[in-house]
């Protein structure tokens, strides 16, 4: 969950308790029919596009670019593009690179094949372009730019009404903005392809594999991807490297040994005793209710995983309503350690000895926990103090602190594990959340009574 995000979790938790209807299944927060239109909705209407940008949709949204509404279908099939002898058109910007791998996106709402891309991203393979990535619809970008405000004088049941109605609306909207784009799309890949579609799949696990129908262009594969009335993307990259596989072929080709000698190469020991991971890619969230998958995003980014939330969230069966409720979260980060050729152990309990095995092997560990705002302006006065003063120790902990930590009542937020300092004390830990890659110190006695979840991820 983003910051900003957090500013109105209180007054949407009372609105919870006064619906009565909040239940736990598996661990994770679910919230009955009756009150699930109008708490997602009140909740977004709460926050507005400007108070929460998103790192890259709601970039893009305000981007002004010569390339908006422009055709660049033909640019991006171009065989010179991909022979090196032409640049991509426009501006692009870095993102989170997956292994080796170099991420970029463009900055620019363009027309590819007829119709309005919500994003083109781009991968880079030791400087040469290596695939192209075409979303034309997601339902966590649609639903989390809800923006809406209700006319003064109503009472709570009308209020009710005219929230689900105006859900209700919005959902319709998709539905047919969904299913125009994938007909059109279809049709047009249908009169590219110089030979007959071919039905496919990308993935090992069930849980995470993705039907898709590949088109044939030149030396090109059209992959086209249509998840669960949430996602529709194309995948463009040349025909010879198309796989089956989500992890890298960087990495799918390494034995488990060769595997493990990546991850352990790459944690740190300095000399005031941090212990950490150094190159957990950050990939935040903006406002989609996703801290959960974000946070998966990262670890799966690590490890090689070409997976991004949008993908995750059809897998996990988020519902088109803005929310996280009612999805099936704790079931795909045992499916993202089996496409990494990795293990999991998902424990109750925050267990230090574990975490420390398991950061010293490289891997790191994502937590479920209890959240506050005001300990989370202490975590980054801990933060900011330790890197002016190399000496500073976090103070153990005494009642009045103790007491000040989130109880049961908290919201859940997801958090990434990637170092230790057992001298001090310390986890070290990443948030989804943009502008914040230094890791963040706790003690590890609060870690551990306000952990909800942990995934521990094994050789």
């Amino acid at each position: 969950m983003d910051p900003a995000v957090l500013n109105f979790h209180h007054a949407l938790q009372l609105l919870i308790m006064n619906f009565h209807c909040l239940t736990v299944r598996s661990g994770t927060p679910d919230f009955c029919l009756r009150s699930l239109a109008v708490i997602t909705v009140l909740a977004l209407m709460t926050v507005s596009a400007s108070a929460i940008p998103n790192a890259v949709g709601g970039f893009l949204a305000q981007a002004e670019s010569p390339l908006n509404d422009t055709e660049i279908g033909d640019q991006l099939l171009d065989p010179k593009l991909w022979a090196g002898q032409r640049e991509l058109p426009g501006n692009w910007r870095k993102e989170a690179p997956i292994a080796s791998v170099e991420g970029s996106y463009l900055a620019a709402r363009p027309k590819v094949l007829g119709l309005p891309a919500v994003m083109v991203q781009a991968r880079h393979r030791e400087g040469k372009l290596d695939s192209l990535s075409v979303t034309f619809a997601d339902a966590g970008s649609y639903f989390g730019y809800l923006d809406e405000r209700l006319p003064p004088g109503l009472n709570r049941r009308q209020q009710q009404k005219e929230l689900q109605l105006r859900l209700a609306a919005k959902q319709q909207q998709f539905s047919s903005f969904f299913a125009e784009t994938e007909i059109s799309l279809k049709r047009t890949l249908q009169g590219l392809s110089e030979k007959r579609p071919r039905d496919n799949y990308i993935g090992k696990t069930r849980a995470l594999r993705a039907e898709v129908v590949d088109y044939r262009k030149g030396n090109l594969t059209l992959r086209l991807i249509v998840g669960s009335q949430r996602l529709i993307r194309l995948l463009i990259q040349p025909s010879d490297s198309v796989t089956r596989q989500w992890l890298d072929p960087d990495r799918s080709s390494l034995s488990n040994t060769g595997l493990n000698r990546i991850y352990e190469d790459g944690v740190t020991k300095s000399d005031n005793g941090d212990t950490r991971i150094g190159a957990l890619p950050i990939v935040a969230q903006g406002y989609k209710p996703y801290c959960g998958l974000n946070t998966l995003v990262m670890a799966a980014h690590y490890f090689g995983l070409h997976l991004d939330e949008d993908w995750l969230s059809v897998a996990g069966k988020f519902q088109n309503t803005g929310s996280a409720a009612g999805s099936q979260l704790p079931r795909l980060y045992l499916a993202v350690a089996r496409e990494a050729k990795l293990d999991l152990h998902k424990s109750n309990d925050f267990s230090l000895d574990e975490t420390r095995k398991s950061i010293d092997l490289g891997l790191p560990v994502i937590v479920w926990r209890r959240f506050s705002s005001a300990r989370n302006k202490v975590h980054s006065y801990q933060t900011l103090t330790a890197a002016r003063n190399p000496d500073y120790r976090i103070p153990s902990p005494d009642t009045a602190t103790r007491d000040s930590w989130p109880g049961e009542k908290s919201p859940l937020h997801a958090s990434v594990i990637v170092g230790y300092n057992p001298t001090r004390s310390e986890v070290h830990f990443v948030e989804s959340w943009a502008g914040m890659k230094v890791p963040r110190r706790m003690r590890t006695e609060e870690m551990a009574a306000t952990a909800y979840l942990t995934f521990y991820f094994k050789p």
